[in-house]
């Protein structure tokens, strides 16, 4: 009888946790909910439009998606028409991916955050984009290749830019910028204008410095050599300032002409000089929107005790 009994309960078990999987926390079956992947908001003829990336249930290929739009004159009303368009319960538990319009300064990255975050209530995997200069018809055709090429970006060069993360921030954020190829780099302050990179170089040494990437690929010496190499950043101490050593590892340095040498101790000496010109640029850039992405005012106070707003920054390139 005992035997029978421990059956039955292990059968209620599993049959439980199977009702689970297919249902999420508030248990209606996923079948008759509309799966949300990734959402994409637009800003076009002065109004807020938004495209989903759904979930086609009807497929049994879990890569195929659909889409539902919608628009308002903000981002929420945007998500309330498309949902208002579908059948099924909107269910934003999968959701991975969320790309914000171009232009995006730092107040509208915050009411954006703020409208996912009380309407989806996403996971804290999910990563945020700048989207680039796209209508909503053509985003509406590319959603699921835009999103499969994004998803593919952000693992390459391991990205992230969590929702959490931008709304813990007290005035200033920073978040990649989809390019066609790899992937641009903004930092936004409160009350100033967008800081975009473009240049595949100081974008991605930029997400490295925030501690957004961990991955550094790209071309230097005008297209003459290839870099692809891990990155780690160490804060330290030094004199009465603070030092910044990145240690790249795992490095592949290739000459692709013969107008840069071919010599491998060579190409990390050139590579390393572009990018301290380029950390110098960088540095340059942001003092003069009044930012802080690499928490340099922070780690002056923790490790030298010191408040001063001016302190040497000293940048140095290591391979391990």
């Amino acid at each position: 009888m005992a035997d029978i009994l421990h059956r039955a309960k292990t059968c209620l078990i599993l049959a439980g946790a199977a009702l689970l999987l297919l249902t999420g926390c508030a248990g209606r079956p996923l079948i008759e909910r509309e799966i949300v992947r990734a959402v994409f908001f637009a800003q076009q003829e002065g109004k807020s439009h938004v495209v989903l990336l759904l979930q086609d249930q009807e497929s049994e290929d879990s890569s195929d998606y659909k889409t539902a739009t919608g628009e308002g004159d903000t981002a929420a009303q945007a998500l309330s028409d498309a949902a208002a368009g579908l059948d099924g319960v909107m269910f934003y538990g999968l959701t991975d991916l969320v790309a914000l319009p171009p232009d995006c300064n730092w107040e509208e990255l915050r009411q954006f955050a703020s409208v996912l975050y009380e309407t989806a209530q996403p996971s804290p995997e999910i990563t945020l984009f700048l989207l680039d200069n796209r209508t909503v018809e053509r985003l509406q055709e590319t959603a699921g290749d835009l999103y499969d090429a994004m998803q593919a970006v952000e693992k390459k060069y391991r990205i992230s830019c969590g929702l959490e993360s931008v709304l813990s921030q007290s005035d200033q954020a920073a978040l990649p910028c989809w390019q066609e190829e790899g992937y641009g780099f903004a930092v936004l302050k409160q009350g100033q204008s967008a800081l975009r990179y473009v240049e595949p170089m100081r974008a991605q040494l930029t997400a490295v410095l925030r501690g957004q990437s961990r991955q550094l690929e790209f071309t230097f010496e005008d297209g003459n050599a290839s870099c692809r190499a891990g990155a780690t950043v160490l804060f330290g101490a030094e004199r009465d300032g603070v030092e910044i050593l990145l240690q790249l590892h795992d490095s592949d340095l290739s000459a692709l002409t013969d107008a840069v040498p071919r010599q491998e101790e060579a190409l990390e000496q050139l590579l390393a000089q572009q990018l301290e010109t380029a950390f110098s640029q960088i540095y340059e850039d942001t003092q003069k929107i009044d930012a802080d992405p690499f928490r340099l005012t922070f780690w002056q106070n923790c490790l030298l005790g010191s408040g001063e707003a001016d302190f040497p920054v000293n940048f140095r390139v290591e391979y391990t």
